[in-house]
């Protein structure tokens, strides 16, 4: 397999990733500009990170529909068990948004100052079917991915970037809603706009190519069977997204003014979404590899090609960080108050090297799950939130500066999930060591 030949499968994900990972710098944007901003962008922060740890189960149905779609039967057992998902997740999202649940997470266990709570709740409880949605896209991206539509996904996610862009800037110029608020219906507006996009674009591949090919001579999959092979990709979807509640619990903890928390509490959510969209390049690489590693062939040229994305995109991170256009993306873009632009500048600079060593996680992680050692992902990521929840412990203790310990933390956390995945992965499909290392 050429270089090219990958490129032109990857972009069209990548670009999907890249223009959904957009839709937090939209949504920051718009609550930039409007009444207290600094106090809104804490509380989208929590919002966010509770409705993500929330959705975490739904995450890798995508990956899951691509390796088990194969024909009609497996085709309606897979919709089954993510019907029943989504409705598990709605039912969770419904007890902590409307109980006292909400306050017991976010107060007692995060410690979020009670300003930023009781501004969170009210955009946790506008969200409350935006899993649901997730859920029914992953399923139907995932089959798209698995039958050569990448570019399908990526119309679908234009739709959805649409949709935020102008929902989130045509509440803010009217002006009636809290910012935390005008991001939850934004992200309401786009989830549902694309769900239905995605459907139709996957529903005809599913009438002429799925339903109709004859049912393989395979052992039923039964949702007993999904389970098992679900269940570590989304316990690593957790993992994964337990880091950044945690991370705000230790910045709300830290021996620090309270001013200086606030706006701390503020950067952060910035500043993790700025890494995030430089990190989205890499992380489409994790369905292009499950998608291409059963060919001994493309292997090398995986290999290759996740250097290069990662070491481009890395790069560009660390020309951001380090020169005025992080400046420019502060003022024009998100619209954030002057006083934590320093805050966000430490945050960036210091998990510049996050892209290269995402993108390198999910080259490891396809390899493994197309292998279906899904429980070795799932080690991998309990190694990664053990490595993180120590770094924050410590920073805490030894009193470092927060932005350092929550950027330095996401960045010691991954590579030290690399190594591991890279190892076993190595191991399994005897590669050439000098690509992994």
């Amino acid at each position: 397999m050429r270089l090219k030949t990958l490129f032109g499968l990857w972009l069209p994900l990548a670009v999907s990733f890249e223009m959904m990972m957009l839709e937090g710098p939209t949504v920051q944007g718009a609550i930039g500009r409007l009444p207290h901003p600094e106090l809104h962008l804490a509380a989208w922060g929590l919002t966010m990170s509770l409705a993500l740890l929330v959705e975490s189960p739904v995450i890798m149905l995508l990956a899951t529909a691509i390796a088990l779609v194969r024909d009609a039967p497996s085709y309606f057992a897979l919709r089954r068990f993510m019907l029943s998902l989504a409705l598990g997740c709605t039912l969770l999202t419904a007890l902590v948004a409307f109980t006292p649940l909400f306050e017991l997470v976010a107060s007692k266990l995060m410690g979020q100052p009670a300003h930023i709570v009781q501004a969170a709740r009210p955009a946790l409880q506008i969200m409350l079917f935006w899993i649901a949605a997730i859920a029914w896209r992953r399923f139907y991206q995932g089959i798209l991915v698995g039958h050569g539509r990448t570019r399908m996904v990526s119309w679908g996610t234009v739709f959805r970037l649409v949709a935020t862009v102008g929902t989130a800037y045509a509440l803010a110029s009217w002006g009636k809603l809290p910012g935390a608020q005008v991001g939850a219906v934004a992200l309401m507006v786009a989830v549902v706009t694309e769900a239905i996009a995605t459907s139709c674009f996957a529903l005809p591949i599913v009438r002429e190519e799925v339903v109709t090919r004859p049912p393989e001579d395979t052992e039923e999959l039964t949702q007993a069977a999904i389970w098992r092979f679900h269940m570590p990709l989304a316990t690593t979807t957790l993992f994964t997204l337990l880091a950044p509640p945690i991370t705000s619990a230790a910045l709300a903890r830290l021996d620090a003014k309270p001013a200086t928390i606030a706006a701390m509490l503020a950067a952060w959510p910035v500043t993790a979404m700025l890494l995030l969209v430089m990190r989205g390049w890499g992380l489409a690489l994790q369905e292009i590899t499950v998608a291409q590693a059963k060919r001994p062939e493309a292997h090398p040229t995986l290999q290759r090609f996740t250097w290069l994305v990662g070491g481009v995109t890395t790069a560009v991170t660390a020309l951001i960080a380090f020169t005025p256009l992080l400046d420019l993306y502060l003022k024009y873009v998100v619209h954030i108050p002057v006083a934590i632009w320093p805050y966000v500048r430490v945050g960036v600079g210091a998990g510049c090297a996050l892209p290269l060593i995402t993108a390198l996680g999910s080259w490891a992680r396809g390899l493994l799950v197309t292998a279906g050692k899904t429980q070795v992902v799932y080690q991998g990521m309990g190694i990664n939130l053990a490595t993180h929840g120590l770094c924050l412990a410590l920073g805490v203790v030894l009193h470092l500066p927060g932005m350092w310990m929550a950027a330095g933390a996401f960045t010691l956390a991954a590579v030290v999930e690399y190594v591991y995945l890279s190892r076993r992965a190595l191991a399994l499909y005897a590669l050439r060591p000098e690509y992994a290392v």
